[in-house]
């Protein structure tokens, strides 16, 4: 199931940071109405890393469209994890790095050299190349969710979690439902075309929406 699949890639994905030296680590965190979702979070007393995780690669298109990974957005560092072949190097924006759920473990695949995790703006090794300038009110708002986490009553805990989950499904389903909009726009023309022997006649977008309904709607 997907959502197994999920599940146990953001807990490979706490543990590898957590050997990494970060003490500071969350999972599936939602700052905000409009802000980003981490999977998994980590920081240290000088920097913070992002592991998105993708269990299909469908999943990993859809992540290319969010505002925020062109500017902005969490983690100083940041990582794709995903089961092996679903994303490959070449797939990578500028800058991520990409980890591999291999049974229990953790395929590194391409990653900065060394433990060093210097902070934005150190020129250390190949550290520069794999940095991020982070969205700090952003990092501040989920530093601040973890320790609320961390206060709540078990109750409380519960309330969020429920919380939490109905607004990563609600997301889920605006993705599921952009693409199939996507696709039954692209079948509506797909089959208009076909009547017209592939050959689209000059017609204004309002009429070729009339004729396209014409041919699927049935009499």
């Amino acid at each position: 199931m997907p959502g197994e699949v999920h599940k146990q890639l953001v807990t490979l994905g706490a543990k590898w940071l957590r050997r990494q030296g970060f003490a500071v680590v969350a999972n599936e965190l939602v700052t905000g109405r409009r802000g980003e979702e981490a999977d998994t979070i980590g920081f240290r007393s000088n920097c913070s890393a992002l592991i998105e995780v993708k269990a299909s690669r469908s999943d990993f298109l859809a992540d290319a469209r969010k505002p925020h990974r062109t500017a902005g957005g969490l983690g100083v560092y940041r990582f794709y994890l995903c089961p092996p072949g679903v994303i490959d190097v070449d797939d990578l924006p500028k800058g991520w790095g990409l980890l591999y759920a291999e049974g229990r473990g953790v395929r590194e695949v391409l990653r900065p050299t060394g433990n060093a995790w210097p902070s934005w703006g150190a020129k250390i090794g190949d550290w520069p190349a794999f940095q991020h300038d982070a969205n700090v009110d952003a990092e501040r708002g989920v530093l601040f969710s973890i320790a609320r986490r961390r206060s709540l009553s078990r109750s409380d805990e519960r309330y969020e979690k429920r919380l939490q989950d109905e607004v990563r499904r609600g997301n889920r389903l605006a993705g599921q439902n952009a693409l199939l909009v996507e696709r039954v726009k692209k079948l509506e023309l797909d089959l208009y075309l076909a009547t017209k022997g592939g050959v689209a006649d000059e017609k204004s977008p309002a009429e070729l929406k009339a004729a396209i309904r014409r041919k699927v709607t049935p009499l």
